[in-house]
C-alpha cells in the first residue's frame, strides 16, 4: 500500500543538500560559512545502493520480475559520501545555537563528530556508522533512509537487508578508554557528547536496537545504560533484564543501569517519560 508520508519523506533524501568543505569554503571557523552546491539526486548520493543491486541482481529498474535469490545484506553508503553529505545548517545544528548557547566552534565540532547531514528542508540527517566505519543506515525525523531506499526501488527490497548498529559506535575506536553511555534518542547522544564529555554516548534510537548482539562490539568497556524514567520502571527493570543478558554473554563487559532519573525525577516528568538530556534541560 503507498504511503505518503514514506514519499514525503523520501523526497527529503532524493533532494538532500551535501555540503562540501574544501579549503576555498573555509573562512575561519572549523567549517566557517559553508557552501551549499546545488542539490543532487539519491543516487549520486548513494551509487551502491539499490541501483547497483538490481543491476547485480539482473532486475530490470525501476520494474521488472524478481530473480530467485536470497536476500543480501547492505550498507547505504561509503563513509566519504556521508561526509560528502555532512552539514552544519541542520535543524539541530540551529538548536545548538540558538537553545543550548552552544558556541560555533562546539556546534561544528559535533556536527563533524557524528557526521550529522541535513535534508532539502533542513532537517538533520543522524547517520548510523558502525565500529568499522560501515554506514549501514541513516534516520531522518521519524523515518529511516533504508525505508526510504526500498521505496524508491520495490522490486530490490524484498532482496535487500539492512543491519543496524548503534547510533555513535563509529566513536569507541577513537576513545578506548572513555567509558560509555547509551540514551534512546540520537539527539540526545548528539546534545551529551558536550555538555557530558566524560562519556562517548551512543543511542538505539528504536528499541529493537538494543539487544545483546548490540553490545559484541563494546567488549571490554564500561557502559550505563540510561533508560527513560516512567511511572512504574517499566523502562528501568527491563534495561536492569538486559544488563544481565549482557553480562552472562560477555564476560568481559562492565555494564550497569543509571538510577539517576528513577531517584530524582518527580511524579510530572516520570509522567512525561523524560529522558536523561530533558531532566538535565529542565
Amino acid at each position: 500500500m503507498h504511503n505518503p508520508r514514506c514519499s514525503e519523506t523520501a523526497a527529503e533524501v532524493k533532494a538532500s543538500s551535501p555540503i562540501r568543505t574544501s579549503l576555498s569554503e573555509r573562512e575561519g571557523s572549523m567549517w566557517g560559512r559553508l557552501k551549499r552546491p546545488s542539490p543532487r539526486r539519491m543516487d549520486d548520493l548513494f551509487p551502491w545502493t539499490f541501483k547497483a543491486i538490481c543491476k547485480r541482481l539482473g532486475i530490470p529498474v525501476p520494474n521488472g520480475l524478481a530473480p530467485q535469490t536470497s536476500s543480501i545484506s547492505h550498507h547505504t553508503s561509503s563513509i566519504s559520501l556521508i561526509d560528502d553529505c555532512r552539514s552544519d545548517d541542520s535543524e539541530l545544528c540551529h538548536e545548538m545555537l540558538s537553545t543550548f548557547g552552544f558556541s560555533q566552534e562546539q556546534m561544528h565540532r559535533v556536527a563533524e563528530r557524528f557526521h550529522l547531514g541535513r535534508s532539502r528542508s533542513g532537517k538533520t540527517i543522524y547517520w548510523m556508522i558502525d565500529d568499522i566505519g560501515r554506514t549501514l543506515d541513516g534516520r531522518i525525523g521519524d523515518a529511516w533512509v533504508s525505508t526510504m531506499l526500498k521505496a524508491r526501488y520495490p522490486t530490490a527490497a524484498p532482496y535487500v537487508h539492512f543491519d543496524h548498529c548503534l547510533f555513535g559506535l563509529h566513536q569507541i575506536s577513537e576513545c578506548e578508554q572513555k567509558p560509555i553511555g547509551i540514551v534512546e534518542s540520537a539527539r540526545s547522544a548528539v546534545l551529551l557528547s558536550e555538555l557530558c564529555p566524560e562519556l562517548i554516548w551512543l543511542a538505539y534510537i528504536y528499541g529493537c536496537n538494543l539487544n545483546v548482539n548490540s553490545f559484541e562490539p563494546l567488549q571490554g568497556r564500561k557502559i550505563t545504560l540510561f533508560p527513560r524514567t516512567d511511572s512504574v520502571k517499566e523502562t528501568y527493570c527491563s534495561f536492569l533484564e538486559l544488563a544481565d543478558q549482557v553480562k552472562r554473554c560477555y564476560k568481559d563487559i562492565d555494564i550497569s543501569v543509571s538510577r539517576f532519573l528513577e531517584d530524582n525525577a518527580n511524579d510530572d516528568q516520570k509522567r512525561r517519560e523524560i529522558d536523561l538530556l530533558q531532566y538535565l534541560l529542565e
